[in-house]
């Protein structure tokens, strides 16, 4: 996405220039006829003279805007003022001796009309620099701000993230070592339980500095979290995944989420079966949890951390969180939709 803001800004960039040297060129068109107006008479050489020296002129402009453009930020304005200045004071001086000797006529026979058009076109120049690199240089610093300040906010969005996370993890690994406690008496049980958690922690600890990861991978972290209560409720818990699709999420999102299924369903009537799609729709990435139960309600979102703080580090990365059903589904822009955009 950069590249192509990059490309707009460039292309803004030499819209304004080609626009400002031609407005040079009409501008000394019409000063040069005003003046033949004015002094009722008119001539070819005199109407050369002025659009050379508006040619010169307009080069001279479009360099300085460009000077103003290029160092708005490494530079005071007081010494882009006086370079580009003194690029247009040289450029005039330059233009003058080249338009004196290609029309010494003109300055000979219609000396009045050529220095009133020297001068004026000079003085219109000028006026039109402070008025170009006024505003690029305050555009520039605007969106040097504005970076400043997206960087700024994606760092703090970054933090809050990771410190999200951290508040999973503990609670996660609480759970689960109750759990292993009441596998104590089944050894087998409990060695692979334990076998599980490892993997689980490792995989935790690996990912915890990356912004996303592979569904699959998180996916395949929420089975073996299922296979370790599996092994606490036996047929008690059923569970079915679907893998359709393959894209980036934030680590740690679909794991709290089965938890829940479990924590509030389980000890509740027959069978608890929980079902993990992950899907493309549309423009859409998404994941789809939902148990037999089909008991999660909006209202839920503040009575515990685990769906709060889920919700919140989706829509931290752009997503969007939705209970509907009696289940919940978590969706993400497609890469092709965010080029789009």
């Amino acid at each position: 996405m950069a590249v192509p803001l990059l490309q707009k800004r460039n292309t803004i960039h030499i819209v304004f220039f080609a626009s400002i040297f031609l407005i040079t060129q009409i501008t000394g068109l019409l000063l040069s006829l005003v003046i033949c107006f004015i002094l009722k008479d008119f001539t070819w050489g005199f109407l050369r003279m002025a659009l050379e020296n508006s040619f010169m002129l307009g080069l001279a402009l479009v360099g300085s805007c460009t000077i103003a453009q290029r160092f708005a930020l490494q530079m005071k304005p007081v010494y882009i003022a006086l370079i580009s200045f003194s690029l247009l004071l040289g450029s005039c001086i330059i233009s003058f001796f080249i338009v004196f000797f290609s029309e010494p006529t003109v300055f000979i026979y219609y000396d009045r009309g050529a220095e009133a058009f020297l001068f004026v076109n000079f003085l219109f120049i000028v006026a039109l620099y402070i008025i170009g690199s006024g505003s690029i240089m305050y555009r520039e610093i605007m969106v040097e701000k504005e970076k400043a300040i997206g960087t700024e906010r994606f760092l703090k969005n970054q933090m809050e993230m990771k410190l999200l996370s951290s508040r999973i993890n503990p609670h996660f690994l609480f759970n689960t070592l109750n759990m292993i406690l009441n596998l104590l008496k089944q050894p087998e049980k409990a060695e692979t339980a334990i076998l599980n958690l490892s993997d689980l922690l490792r995989e935790n600890l690996e990912h915890s500095n990356k912004l996303s990861i592979p569904v699959a991978q998180e996916i395949e972290n929420a089975e073996k979290y299922l296979e370790i209560q599996k092994l606490r409720f036996a047929e008690r818990l059923v569970y079915d995944i679907k893998l359709d699709a393959q894209f980036p999420i934030p680590p740690l999102i679909v794991q709290p989420l089965v938890e829940n299924c479990i924590k509030h369903n389980i000890q509740n009537g027959p069978p608890l079966t929980i079902e993990i799609r992950v899907f493309t729709d549309d423009d859409r990435n998404c994941i789809s949890i939902i148990d037999s139960n089909k008991g999660v309600l909006p209202s839920m979102l503040n009575l515990g951390q685990g769906l709060t703080i889920t919700k919140k580090r989706v829509e931290n990365s752009n997503g969007t969180f939705v209970i509907q059903n009696g289940g919940i589904e978590i969706s993400f822009k497609n890469a092709a939709s965010l080029e789009q955009q």
